[in-house]
């Protein structure tokens, strides 16, 4: 009976330990209905990819930023603060429109713009979280070097 109950207690361990899911970032800037910048990170593939879009010419660049299982679970726990709605933040300002989304694996519904304060804090949390957690690793102060570069 003992043996029962500690399997059944290792079991429920084990698969609540592994909570985390791969995520897909995209945030888009657009400037008069024309996209700008493009910036995507997956999280699968640990693929950042950075694209500004000009008029005449863009440049694009692209580098593998690889997290850890628990950066991602990190990630997780932030999301879940949302509960089970998928949402992303949908902005327009003036001529400016900014799209961000979270796209977590098993999500299969479209974002929702966010609606309330609380959904913005907790979103701008969450993109926070990705943001510092991709400017703390090496391959990035590598290939970004001139954002360290104090003024």
């Amino acid at each position: 009976m003992k043996k029962i109950i500690l399997f059944n207690f290792l079991f429920s361990y084990m698969v609540f330990a592994q909570q985390y899911e791969d995520f897909y970032y995209e945030r888009i800037v657009k400037l008069d209905g024309f996209i700008v910048k493009i910036e995507s990170y997956d999280s699968k593939t640990g693929v950042y990819n950075r694209t500004k879009c000009y008029l005449n010419d863009s440049s694009k660049e692209e580098i593998i930023i690889p997290i850890t299982k628990k950066e991602k679970n990190d990630i997780w726990k932030l999301k879940k603060e949302f509960g089970k709605f998928v949402y992303g933040e949908c902005t327009t300002n003036k001529n400016v429109t900014l799209i961000s989304n979270f796209y977590f694996e098993n999500e299969k519904l479209p974002p929702k713009c966010i609606e309330t304060n609380q959904q913005k804090e907790q979103f701008i949390k969450l993109s926070m979280g990705l943001r510092l957690l991709l400017e703390s690793k090496p391959e990035y102060k590598k290939a970004f070097y001139w954002e360290f570069i104090k003024k």
